[in-house]
């Protein structure tokens, strides 16, 4: 897909593609991350799903005992994928659900058919009773049928749903997406319309400026081509897992790295536990 407000598409390049991780070095990693004592895993992408070998990161990652968590879009989940998510069940399987209808799901995604597949996709995880958490980012072009959405959500039962309000710039530096960002009147309207909504907006103000950011001590970010990075969205300084350990990477040179959000006079150094993934 080309979904309008992603901030990875544009690595969505042959050439881009040509450099991700082989394999066997996806496997070493994993090696490396269980025996420093990882415990939570997220998969994502782009689409994790469109690599061939996804199935052999993943049942090495189960066997391994993560608890695993899979970002995808949804398009590519089949009755056979399905099924073979159902006898590894993951901790969660997050969907971006970014319009109920067709028309606005796919102004979004770019991807002529990706609503039926996504929709197809919910339905075929839910039938084999998979943990499933629906998401959606608040844009200019699906603002009017986010509470629909909402409400499609909360009558599926036990699946969980997500707000999201971010725009990122791009990783080749772009700002692009900001022009389908809502302002913040808009956003605080929206909220207002739905209780639950409501109340995890309220806590999120409550909770601004008291906690402490756990990337480089208890989080990292490995991307497609190796570097271990404080996080998804500070990609600055890379240590490349293709060249070192884990365990190098981690905790020589992460903690080096630098975050403008960690930035001031009070800043302090803290030498990381490893926990997460």
């Amino acid at each position: 897909l080309r979904c309008v407000m992603c901030y990875t598409d544009c690595f969505n390049r042959p050439d881009n593609i040509r450099d991700e991780l082989p394999t066997h070095d996806i496997l070493r990693i994993l090696d490396e991350l269980a025996d420093a004592g990882c415990v939570e895993l997220c998969l994502t992408g782009g689409e994790p799903l469109s690599r061939s070998d996804f199935f052999d990161i993943y049942e090495h990652a189960k066997a391994k005992g993560f608890l695993i968590t899979v970002f995808t879009n949804g398009t590519l989940v089949t009755e056979e994928i399905a099924d073979r998510f159902a006898s590894l069940p993951p901790h969660r399987i997050e969907i971006s659900l970014h319009g109920l209808t067709e028309r606005t799901f796919e102004e979004v995604t770019q991807g002529k058919g990706s609503h039926q597949r996504c929709m197809s996709a919910i339905r075929l995880l839910l039938d084999r009773k998979l943990p499933v958490l629906l998401k959606t980012t608040a844009m200019t072009v699906n603002k009017d049928e986010i509470l629909s959405i909402k409400r499609y959500v909360d009558g599926l039962g036990s699946v969980g749903y997500k707000l999201g309000e971010e725009m990122r710039p791009t990783l080749d530096g772009s700002d692009a997406p900001g022009r389908f960002g809502l302002s913040q009147t808009e956003l605080l309207e929206l909220n207002r319309q739905d209780s639950a909504l409501w109340d995890e907006a309220c806590a999120k103000d409550a909770l601004e400026g008291t906690l402490t950011c756990q990337s480089g001590k208890r989080t990292f970010h490995i991307d497609a081509y190796g570097q271990i990075q404080l996080c998804s969205g500070n990609r600055r300084q890379g240590y490349d897992l293709r060249r070192g350990s884990f365990k190098e990477g981690f905790y020589d040179h992460l903690p080096t790295f630098p975050c403008p959000a960690k930035a001031g006079p009070h800043a302090t150094l803290i030498q990381p536990s490893v926990s997460h993934a």
